[in-house]
């Protein structure tokens, strides 16, 4: 729960810098950024792209070797819409609620986009995996 957390967090400070075009005060030699910069879009996708290249890498000790082609690209692709979405999600763990059991990234990405579009188009929160049955007579497990 804690981490889930950090990562609402996280994203919700990303969202911000981004959407606010937020400078950096210091200069990041490994990232080739400077104090200055504004996270763009651009430098956005770039980090990410490094960061997640990085994850790829990463032993089976820090990032589980089975993860890396299931649920990684999933988590990598709600980061992305999440901070890149012109309005802030309320919660990003919806986006991950939406996608439990799930390791198919293109229903991932239909999952999120149905979030996003409901969201914006009226506030509505999807909230109910599809993989997921409600129990008979109507409560829950």
């Amino acid at each position: 729960m804690e981490d889930m957390a950090t990562g609402e967090i996280r994203l919700s400070i990303l969202w911000e810098w981004l959407h606010k075009q937020a400078r950096f005060t210091a200069d990041n030699v490994p990232s080739g950024v400077k104090a200055g910069d504004a996270l763009t879009p651009a430098l956005f996708d770039r980090l990410l792209t490094e960061e997640y290249k990085k994850l790829l890498q990463a032993g089976n000790k820090d990032v589980h070797d089975d993860s890396k082609h299931t649920t990684l690209p999933i988590a990598r692709e709600i980061v992305d819409r999440y901070v890149k979405n012109p309005f802030k999600p309320p919660w990003y763990i919806d986006l991950l609620n939406l996608n439990l059991n799930n390791h198919d990234l293109g229903r991932a990405r239909q999952r999120i986009e149905a979030y996003l579009t409901a969201f914006g188009r009226d506030g509505t929160r999807l909230t109910d995996n599809p993989d997921f049955e409600a129990p008979a007579g109507g409560g829950r497990a």
